[in-house]
């Protein structure tokens, strides 16, 4: 997997940050989708993108709730982080589909649905670059 390199030679913060900032990019550029079939490219390159910076999250995540920890509490975690994601994952179509429902013209509520999921990817990112200390070299 590509995360664990990018983690080795950024750092689980900076992986973070990158991997949220390549979410939100691509996830927002889904605002230009057409209802045509020929913005298909865009799609696919889109979701492309976004995956691959959701995998950085997600794996950037996971380092982050266990790294330092002893073995004894590793278990518990990785359990808290993956019921952390199962929860946003479980929540957020649902929300999602809600707000692109909520409107009369459904391209209008997707592309709200959209940006309001950029707007918590962004979210994300600034709770990472405010809150997530670097290492300190001793």
């Amino acid at each position: 997997s590509i995360a664990p390199r990018v983690i080795g030679a950024t750092g689980t913060r900076t992986t973070l940050i990158v991997g949220g900032l390549l979410q939100a990019v691509a996830t927002l550029s889904l605002v230009a989708l057409g209802e045509t079939s020929s913005s298909m490219w865009l799609l696919l390159a889109a979701t492309f993108a976004g995956g691959i910076g959701n995998m950085l999250v997600i794996v950037g995540f996971m380092v982050t709730a266990t790294t330092g920890l002893p073995d004894h509490e590793q278990g518990m975690a990785t359990g808290l982080a993956t019921m952390t994601q199962q929860i946003g994952i479980t929540m957020g179509t649902p929300i999602m589909s809600a707000i692109a429902a909520a409107h009369t013209d459904i391209h209008a509520g997707i592309t709200t649905a959209v940006i309001v999921n950029t707007a918590i990817v962004v979210v994300g990112i600034l709770t990472t670059v405010l809150f997530l200390r670097t290492e300190r070299s001793s």
